[in-house]
This record gives structure tokens, sequence and C-alpha cells, in this order.
């Protein structure tokens, strides 16, 4: 019972507000950057997945580390593995936060994995056993990302038991221990947005948005030297959204979630243009050592773009500002400790709708209050896939 409290703990994704009302987001606390961090990781069970890069676009390998817009089961991976918990996933959700293929498995697809022998783009983490097999070897998983990941690590104690295997750092640590990097490997991370619910839920707390900010860049700076000084040489760090634009934060959905003033909305989109700044400048940081190797995709000044993009290309009926779904991946507390299940449900309003035409979800950017449908996704792909050949990242 403890092991399970624990593991909801961690994963309730939504945070509660911070009762300490104090005037929000001055200048948050320094941060220390680490450029030693990945020096000293045992690399001496490294395993080599790598392939043909003449017949994967230029690629040796494809890496993702990040949270649940990029888990195809990683969150389930890991409740087993650290509490032999099973964690089922279901309803309009498909192995993961998406009733579909999210964009990082549409990435892996286009680079021609999907064509391999061995699939082996597979959730791994720090305390998994290697489980697939590949040239008569065992070997780990190529997709670190976990749902509910964070770049900050919690400080409550129940949480710290599961959070020291799931956080982006971790991630980057159970890669390096476990995979063979070459330089034409590919790694695509995304994280910062369960970061940003956790900063909204502070909006009104100096200290803990200071805590929470610090240790999420520190994490954040952590996981890309680790990558870098192990011989990481093509980066694509995705930066998280501006929340303020999904349905669990725009103050359009009034049946489903909590409605914020226009004072609350100014102060988490200011803790989320300092959440960017601050990544940005980590990335600058990083590039100056290591030669540009790490580019971007700014989510936060981006997404509008996108919802406006993908309203325009659906066309009639397009919606960009509601969940399709109601989810209990938000509320973990409520749900059956003997039977973890994480449910998405059609949403009372559009169930009339779906039960004449099952396709109408892909009308739908989002499937809950933040995740993509696989119609977001697959919109979101083709700009990634876009961005990494214009740079250089991967051949066409």
């Amino acid at each position: 019972m403890k092991k399970l409290l624990t593991l909801i703990s961690v994963f309730a994704i939504s945070s509660t507000s911070a009762t300490s009302v104090i005037s929000c987001v001055p200048q948050q606390a320094p941060i220390n950057l680490d450029n030693t961090a990945g020096l000293s990781i045992d690399k001496r069970n490294a395993k080599d997945t790598s392939v043909d890069k003449e017949t994967h676009h230029g690629v040796s390998n494809f890496y993702t580390l990040g949270d649940s817009l990029s888990d195809n089961g990683g969150l389930a991976a890991v409740a087993y593995d650290e509490l032999g918990v099973k964690v089922k996933i279901t309803g309009l959700y498909d192995n993961g936060f998406s009733n579909g293929l999210r964009v990082a498995e549409l990435i892996n697809k286009k680079l021609g994995f999907d064509k391999d022998e061995v699939d082996t783009f597979k959730s791994s983490n720090l305390i998994h056993d290697a489980d697939l097999n590949l040239n008569n070897d065992k070997v780990w998983g190529r997709n670190y990302s976990i749902g509910g990941a964070t770049a900050y690590e919690s400080s409550d104690l129940t949480a710290k038991l599961l959070m020291g295997n799931t956080g982006i750092y971790k991630q980057a640590q159970a890669l390096v221990k476990q995979q063979v990097i070459k330089d034409d490997d590919l790694f695509l991370i995304e994280i910062g947005g369960n970061d940003l619910f956790a900063l909204a839920g502070a909006r009104n707390n100096f200290n803990q948005q200071s805590s929470i900010m610090k240790n999420a860049i520190e994490n954040i700076s952590n996981c890309l030297y680790t990558l870098l000084n192990n011989g990481a040489k093509k980066i694509l760090f995705i930066k998280p959204p501006d929340i303020n634009l999904t349905p669990g934060y725009n103050n359009k959905n009034n049946d489903d979630f909590e409605q914020f003033s226009e004072a609350d909305l100014s102060k988490i989109d200011k803790l989320c243009k300092e959440f960017d700044s601050n990544i940005t400048k980590v990335i600058n940081k990083v590039n100056e050592q290591f030669n540009d190797v790490v580019k971007t995709y700014n989510l936060y000044t981006e997404l509008k773009n996108i919802l406006a993009g993908f309203k325009e290309t659906i066309g009639e009926g397009a919606n960009v500002e509601s969940n399709f779904a109601k989810s209990t991946a938000f509320d973990l507390a409520k749900l059956d400790l003997s039977n973890l299940e994480i449910n998405a449900t059609v949403a009372e309003k559009f169930k009339e709708a779906y039960e004449k035409d099952k396709t109408i979800i892909d009308k739908f950017f989002f499937i809950d209050k933040v995740h993509p449908t696989s119609s977001g996704h697959k919109y979101v792909s083709e700009i990634v896939w876009k961005l990494l050949i214009s740079s250089g990242l991967i051949k066409e």
C-alpha cells in the first residue's frame, strides 16, 4: 500500500495550489551549472543498438528522453520495475497519453527504424533490465521518456522513491549507462511541461517557485552535459509549450477544469516566460562549449502558430481549444489502488458526435487537458521532421 501511495504522489500530474500568498515572479535564485555531469558513469555494460546510417537518413541511432508527450509505455515500465505495480492505460489512450502514435514514434518511423528486424524503440529506465533480443544479446530500448517525468526533483520524501528514476537527468544517466553512443546518433529531448504545471501550482509561493525553477534548470543542464560529455553530437531539444493555450488553462472548458483569474494567468505566463528564458541560457552556454550541437524547437513561442496551422489544415470542425476526453491521469489519488488504471473517455458534450462518427477525434488537437491527439502529434511531427532536415541533423 505504501508503495502504491508513493506511485500516486509521483505521477499526479496536476499540482495543488500553494497556500502561502507572496508576490509572484521576482528574479529567481542563482542557477549553478555543472559541466562535468556524466563523466563518472559506468558504461562497461552498454550495448550497441546502432544501425546503418545510410538507410536511416544519416543517423546511426535515435533516442528519446522526456515525459508523457513521448511516452510509449515508459510510465507502466518504471512503475512495474520499481514497485511491481501493473499500470493499465485504457480507453481512448493507446499505449500512452494519446490515441495513437506520438511525435517521437512518428520520427522513429520516418527515420526507417520501423523496417528493422527488431523493434528496439521500447521503454527503458535506470533500473530496467535489458529485455530485448538483438544480435544474440540482451539490449535496452531506446525510448527513455516517462509519463509524469519532470526536470525538477520533488523534495517530498514519498515522491523521491520513484522520481529518482524518472527525472530527465536520470534518463540521461540511464541512456549513457545502457547504450553505446556514436557520432551520428540523434537525440530528441522534450521536457518541462510538468515543471510548468508545478510552477503554475506554486504561482503564489515564491520559495516553492524558486526551488522548482532552480532544480529544473540545473537538471536540464545536467541532462545535456551528461549526453554531450559522453559523445552525443546531434541533439534536438523541444522546449515546453505555453500552457495557457492548453484546455486545462485557457478558461474555455468551464465544465471540466479550474477557471483562472486574469491575475493568475498573468503569473503563470510570467513563470512560463522565465522558465523558457532560463532553458535558452543553458542551451546557449552548452553550445558555446560544444560547437552548437544542440538545436531547439520552441513550443513556448510556436504553440500558437501550431494551433492556427492545425486549424487551417483540418478546416471545418477543427477544435484547438477543447479537450476531447476526460482523463483520470490528472487525479490519480481517486483511482482504485488494487487495479491502477489510467483511462480517457469521450467528454459528455462530444459523445453524440463521436457515436455517429469515430473519426471526429481527428479534428481535435487536444485529447485531454494538455496532451495532443494522434492527429495533433502527426501535425507537429511534420514540423519537427522539416526542422531536423533544415538543421542538418538528418538527411532528407
